[in-house]
């Protein structure tokens, strides 16, 4: 009975030690509840204490540049640059009348964005063009996007080159049609605005209503711009063909050739069907292109000239210092040709002495071997670094707006065809010419991808010789 009593009491005794934890822990855990809600209570009253009505902030509106009175010059001039004296321009209120060597000015006015280009001769009409740009554009800063706009908001300059047909049956420059269906080019009017441009063509076509006509400009054999959109012919027969130079494109004076063309690939099939039924089923996909070009002078035939002649200037340095690298290199790889042969030392020394400029080098060692030191610094220290000067200022120039260097493309990109030919000619003669013949192996610096050798060397001849002789063109662009 005393042991049983004993073990109750050790019970008791254990459920009191688990119980104090216990008990502890709840008052904790309540005291730390208490306080958080005091917290948030207090957090509760303090936000709806400080909560103010919302403010609108005004934002500065931007400033509105004010419209300026800008001048419009300009030339009008008949297919292939001639001047058209006596023809009347009228622009809102303004007229002018074109001088004798075509040229024209409109005093500065502020015209408003864009208004309608009245052209007459002898008191008739001749053709208009609406919505020709003649001031800034009055939401210019307001609104900024990130396409690309084609309109200039604030035009440097306003010049236009006025174009016009002869009074001929079919203008100066008009390709045949096929098959009876013609394309015609008439008025042109080209738009400068310092940065970027407009093309504004007219025409007329025996084509059907709805199709579609696209037309690009090209000078000197390159396509300079084309249309965004295709003109649609309409009832009368008539169309007419806008094209958008980039603001980041140089306008160059000079010839240029608008050509206009449709092709039945590139229209829609069922307008294709529809408009067969007016001229026959598989009349247009048979006719397959049908296109047309006439000649567009741009631009002051004096800064025409002034470019050309910068043009002339800079190929001739180029094409001058080209051939006075190549002919050195070939020069010099003769000499090391003749050495392989075996001469003896002591001759071609004395030969070599009576010789001036580079020739007198010594090109053997005192063992009757090649120098290779020698070549070495010829090549490595003297002539690539000259050409490659020569090669990183033609590229450089294609970065300078101010420069007309770039006006003929096959020019710019037969120069640099040129110099770096003759580039890699000297690796192909000193790792598969010079290096074989004294039976060396070719030096790290001559690196060349191609694995054909001494076949490379003809064909690069040939390219280097038809760059000499293709661009003898661009050496006489103006008469001496």
């Amino acid at each position: 009975m005393s042991k049983s009593r004993s073990n109750l009491h050790l019970s008791l005794l254990g459920f009191l030690v688990l119980l104090i934890p216990l008990v502890l822990g709840l008052y904790y855990f309540q005291d730390l509840l208490q306080e958080n809600t005091e917290v948030s209570e207090q957090r509760l009253v303090y936000d709806l204490e400080e909560e103010e009505e919302p403010v609108e902030l005004e934002l500065p509106k931007p400033e509105v540049p004010e419209p300026r009175e800008l001048a419009v010059r300009g030339r009008a001039c008949l297919p292939g640059g001639n001047p058209f004296p006596g023809l009347k321009l009228t622009v809102g209120s303004q007229s002018v009348v074109s001088a004798a060597d075509g040229s024209f000015v409109l005093p500065p006015a502020r015209r408003g964005r864009s208004l309608k280009l009245l052209i007459e001769l002898g008191g008739e009409l001749i053709t208009q063009f609406d919505n020709v740009l003649v001031g800034d554009d009055p939401e210019a800063g307001v609104a900024q996007g990130a396409a690309l706009q084609l309109l200039a908001s604030r035009p440097s300059q306003i010049e236009w080159t006025l174009q016009l047909p002869p009074d001929t049956a079919r203008q100066e420059g008009t390709k045949p049609a096929k098959k009876g269906i013609s394309i015609e080019l008439g008025a042109v009017l080209v738009e400068d605005w310092g940065a970027g441009g407009r093309v504004s063509v007219k025409g007329n076509t025996s084509l059907p209503p709805g199709a579609g006509i696209y037309t690009h400009l090209v000078f000197d054999g390159f396509r300079v711009a084309s249309c965004l959109d295709p003109a649609v012919v309409t009832q009368g027969g008539n169309w007419e063909g806008i094209v958008f130079l980039s603001p980041r494109q140089r306008w160059y004076s000079g010839l240029h050739e608008m050509s206009a063309s449709f092709n039945a690939i590139v229209e829609d099939p069922a307008l294709i069907v529809e408009l067969e039924k007016k001229l026959g089923e598989g009349i247009l996909q048979e006719l397959g292109e049908v296109s047309s070009s006439c000649r567009v002078s741009i631009g002051e035939p004096e800064v025409a000239e002034k470019e050309d002649r910068e043009v002339q200037i800079y190929t001739v340095r180029m094409v001058r210092e080209a051939r006075r690298y190549r002919d050195g290199l070939r020069s010099r790889v003769d000499e090391i040709l003749r050495l392989g042969k075996g001469w003896n030392p002591q001759l071609l020394s004395s030969r070599n002495e009576e010789r001036p400029g580079w020739f007198h080098e010594i090109l053997v060692g005192k063992d009757g071997g090649f120098a290779e030191a020698h070549w070495r610094s010829y090549l490595d220290e003297s002539w690539r670094p000259g050409l490659s000067a020569l090669l990183k200022e033609h590229r450089g120039r294609s970065e300078d707006r101010e420069s007309a260097v770039k006006k003929y493309q096959e020019c710019y990109n037969r120069i640099e065809g040129l110099l770096s030919g003759i580039l890699q000619m000297s690796r192909v003669y000193s790792m598969f010419v010079v290096y074989p013949i004294f039976g060396l192996k070719p030096h790290e610096k001559d690196f060349y991808f191609d694995e054909r050798g001494r076949e490379d060397l003809s064909v690069l001849k040939r390219i280097v010789d038809e760059h000499f002789e293709r661009l003898e063109r661009f050496m006489s662009l103006v008469e001496k």
